[in-house]
């Protein structure tokens, strides 16, 4: 059940920068904030469902892994890192810390922070049940909360908004807004969201076969086979 250590967030974060994911598969700022999404949401979403959009937007978008070890190895690394996620904001939501990028513009000697694709990943989270999250919409304060999600991840967006966005300084500014944003969405929905949450990421971390055959029971705790749940994912050469 720990958390991914830095070496092997580097390793995520390499698998997903090679050649073996499809070009349109999140790398790890947006995945963290795509599984960050899921984890705050009005409700469980099983890996089964959201696993398929951290490769891409269909069904032919797939990582071709080159051995079963490795798509098991991958697939419990992301899913102990949903489970840090989780972990992280049961523990203290006030001190939950998003994976955001750092980019360094040509004659700019400073580097800044930029939560634009975090702010994506997790706008693709919540498009996975949009019409769940709806109440959090139809609420003016909560609007304001997220905002600066909003403000770096919506694909729709007024000329005002994209005015405030438009600078590395005000984008830095919007971004250093987003932890207080999680963690206000976290406490909105906590007394909606189905306990079970909780565990069902967890599951995988307590995996202990070395291997998953192709019908095996998938260790994302679906109850299905590999096969027919995450190992659909799982194209081989």
């Amino acid at each position: 059940m720990a958390p991914l250590s830095d070496e092997e967030l580097e390793e995520l974060d390499q698998f997903l920068l090679s050649d073996v994911p499809p070009e349109e598969a999140m790398l790890i700022d947006a995945l963290d904030g795509y599984l960050t999404a899921i984890a705050v949401g009005p409700r469980t979403v099983m890996p089964s469902q959201w696993l398929p959009g951290v490769w891409g937007r269909t069904e032919s978008d797939s990582p071709k892994f080159e051995t079963l070890e490795q798509a098991q190895r991958i697939l419990t690394l992301i899913m102990r890192h949903m489970n840090g996620i989780v972990s992280s904001l049961q523990h203290d939501p006030d001190e939950f810390d998003p994976m955001f990028s750092t980019v360094k513009y040509p004659g700019i000697k400073r580097v800044y922070q930029d939560g634009e694709m975090w702010a994506n990943g997790f706008m693709e989270g919540v498009a996975l049940i949009r019409q769940d999250w709806q109440p959090l919409f139809d609420d003016p304060a909560m609007v304001q909360a997220i905002r600066p999600i909003h403000l770096l991840g919506a694909a729709d967006f007024t000329a005002e908004e994209d005015a405030l966005t438009r600078t590395p300084a005000r984008r830095e500014r919007i971004t250093k807004g987003i932890p207080a944003a999680v963690a206000a969405v976290y406490r909105y929905w906590q007394p909606h969201r189905e306990p079970s949450i909780q565990r069902v990421v967890a599951t995988p971390s307590v995996h202990t076969d070395p291997k998953t055959g192709r019908n095996d029971l998938c260790p994302c705790g679906s109850g299905q086979k590999f096969k027919k749940c995450c190992g659909g994912a799982a194209v081989l050469h």
